[in-house]
């Protein structure tokens, strides 16, 4: 009795290798849009956690603009210097963030105490550019009577931005807002005029006084340019 023979079944070997050499093609450009995406999604947050640290350094800088007070002494004579408040002074970066600079330094009031420690209710603050870094120093102010003030000597220093390579900053005087007028704020370029160091050499401010606005400007490495306009009329 014979055998009918039967065809025979699977794949050659040529089937096999152009199946092998489809497989890694698709897994190659599989791999290259993982690796793309990948990177983009990296880079996406870091870009957002720059965002993020210089939205920080806003709102607490907006925060110390909103309470700061007018320097006076110990008599409460804003016309004498050396009291209890420090002097509101600032500075343009002018591009040299290299060494310790200083950009800001006033007396803030409003500085809230959930935990009723004694402490004042006003800080000294600072704020200034480290090697590339903004930082903000503050410590307490000495307008409450307290036995022991030692604890309260020491700056503490928070650390804000890193890598700033630039931070432009501009008050406008009550002289030039007055000469002026209501077109001080008009035009994008608006504080190409203000001055850029407080007090004015030129006069426009002394010690005791404090500009009605200031117009901050951040430049960061990673090409991000950010400002805010902070008004400062008491």
């Amino acid at each position: 009795m014979s055998r009918v023979a039967r065809p025979q079944t699977g794949f050659t070997l040529i089937e096999v290798v152009i199946a092998l050499a489809i497989t890694a093609v698709i897994m190659t450009f599989s791999y290259q849009s993982f690796s793309t995406a990948s990177r983009s999604a990296e880079a996406s947050a870091q870009v957002l956690a720059r965002i993020n640290e210089l939205d920080r350094t806003w709102q607490i800088l907006g925060q110390d603009a909103r309470h700061i007070l007018t320097p006076v002494n110990a008599s409460g004579d804003a016309s004498v210097i050396g009291g209890v408040r420090r002097p509101f002074r600032g500075a343009s970066l002018y591009g040299d963030t290299s060494g310790d600079k200083l950009v800001l330094q006033f007396t803030r009031g409003g500085w809230l105490n959930p935990m009723n420690r004694p402490r004042s209710d006003m800080q000294q603050v600072i704020y200034r550019i480290e090697d590339g870094t903004l930082w903000r120093d503050f410590r307490p102010e000495r307008n409450f009577v307290v036995e022991d003030w030692l604890y309260a000597e020491d700056l503490i220093r928070q650390p804000m931005l890193e890598q700033v390579t630039d931070i432009d900053v501009r008050f406008l005087s009550p002289q030039m807002a007055q000469q002026q007028g209501a077109g001080v704020l008009n035009g994008e370029d608006y504080a190409r005029d203000w001055v850029q160091n407080w007090p004015d050499s030129s006069g426009a401010g002394v010690d005791t006084s404090l500009p009605l606005a200031m117009l901050v400007r951040i430049e960061l490495e990673d090409g991000l340019v950010s400002e805010r306009l902070y008004d400062l009329a008491q």
